[in-house]
């Protein structure tokens, strides 16, 4: 009996050193041909929708293409926003680098974890609507929840990440892991996806603690689309895409005419385009796609209070302590997190007059970067993709600051005064 019990163990780990041959050999092709220099000179784009606001758009634009440059971005676009419409909108480089397409403010790019913010956006409808209870037991919408212990987290909870799920690192869920991994399996409803970690281990009890993870907002949006008793993917179509009128907003997986090409980075700035990867297994945390123009319009509708009331707004945008009255380390609020500092994101080096609000969400996923933030105190808001990874989020979204910088100075020059 040893004896075939040794046969078959030798066999097993031979046929898992063949497929790990099988598997390195293909990635490590990847990793080492088709890799190309981005071309020195870019097109360049932008739109001016107040002439009021010229000089500072012609401040901004000489800013956004700085950074493309300095950043090597293959592309990189920003949309600004002010007291309820776009204000401006600027591109540079190109939305497919091969073949010659420059980008515009029509491109669509996904916008990774920004994704939770734009969830927020339909879940605060539903909100607004009666049709959920933030602190009510998500049990009370969605009876038949694959996990028992999932029953008494509440929305509140998995929308400021204290819930107690883990991570993709903290997964003990092992086929779950395999293809959060991959990204190569379709999902057709958010339902489905639950099963990628519904067997894993809870972290720690709901509330007691902060653990961010995409996981916590994916059975969100399998709640809401129980209580709504309309798929995801329709409602965010009905209550946020058709009435702000955001025809980029959309899966990742989705076929769009505009969407642009994602690239893979070397530190030695030279592009190649990104492996193909399939983002159904969680559209509501990490797999939509958007243009720069509609994410500054989403995040300018959340300061019209009829399109999301006041109270509910602020329930959303207040900061989540832990149940023992600390403040969770990352300022997450539900869907968004909250700062205030006297300087813009990553700029600390040029310090303002006082501190401002930020209300802000920032999303990397496979070869894309988002960054979508509001300061709510002066009704202005910016948003800004690109179509690579940089390995610092600092040194894509940190640009925002010299974009914003001569809009906030007109807007309010006060925050200058020195």
């Amino acid at each position: 009996m040893k004896q075939i019990l040794r046969m078959i163990v030798k066999r097993l780990l031979s046929f898992i050193l063949v497929g790990l041959v099988l598997l390195t050999i293909p990635v490590v092709w990847y990793f080492s041909v088709g890799w190309q220099s981005l071309p020195q000179q870019v097109p360049s784009t932008q739109q001016l929708y107040s002439p009021a606001f010229r000089r500072a758009a012609d401040e901004a634009f000489t800013a956004l293409k700085q950074a493309q440059q300095q950043q090597s971005f293959p592309a990189l676009t920003v949309s600004v926003a002010y007291q309820g419409q776009v204000l401006w909108t600027g591109g540079a480089g190109y939305a497919d680098v091969e073949a010659k397409i420059a980008v515009n403010s029509e491109s669509q790019f996904r916008i990774g974890s920004s994704s939770k913010a734009v969830t927020a956006t339909a879940i605060a409808r539903a909100v607004a609507k009666g049709q959920l209870n933030l602190d009510a037991p998500i049990s009370r919408y969605q009876p038949n929840l694959p996990n028992s212990l999932w029953e008494q987290f509440t929305m509140r909870q998995l929308l400021s990440h204290t819930a107690g799920l883990p991570g993709y690192d903290e997964n003990t869920d092992l086929s779950g892991v395999w293809q959060t991994l991959l990204k190569q399996k379709h999902f057709s409803d958010v339902d489905e996806a639950l099963h990628l970690f519904d067997q894993a281990e809870l972290q720690y009890p709901p509330g007691q603690n902060f653990l961010y993870s995409s996981f916590d907002v994916n059975i969100a949006s399998s709640v809401l689309q129980h209580a709504t008793q309309r798929p995801f993917l329709s409602y965010l179509a009905a209550e946020v895409t058709m009435p702000l009128q955001l025809t980029s907003l959309k899966a990742a997986d989705e076929p769009y005419l505009h969407q642009v090409q994602f690239y893979q980075q070397q530190s030695n700035k030279r592009i190649k385009a990104h492996w193909p990867v399939d983002l159904s297994q969680k559209w509501a945390s990490g797999g939509l796609a958007a243009s720069s123009k509609d994410l500054a319009k989403l995040g300018m509708a959340w300061l019209d209070p009829e399109f999301i009331p006041k109270a509910v707004q602020q329930q959303f945008w207040t900061k989540q302590a832990l149940s023992n009255g600390e403040m969770n380390p990352q300022n997450y609020a539900l869907g968004w997190r909250v700062s205030r500092r006297n300087f813009f994101y990553c700029d600390d080096a040029h310090p303002l007059s006082k501190e401002l609000t930020w209300v802000h969400h920032g999303g990397v996923s496979d070869g894309a970067q988002s960054w979508l933030v509001i300061y709510p105190e002066y009704q202005l808001v910016l948003a800004m993709n690109t179509n690579t990874v940089t390995e610092d989020f600092c040194t894509f979204a940190g640009q925002a600051a010299a974009v914003v910088r001569p809009f906030m100075r007109q807007v309010a020059p006060e925050l200058f005064s020195q």
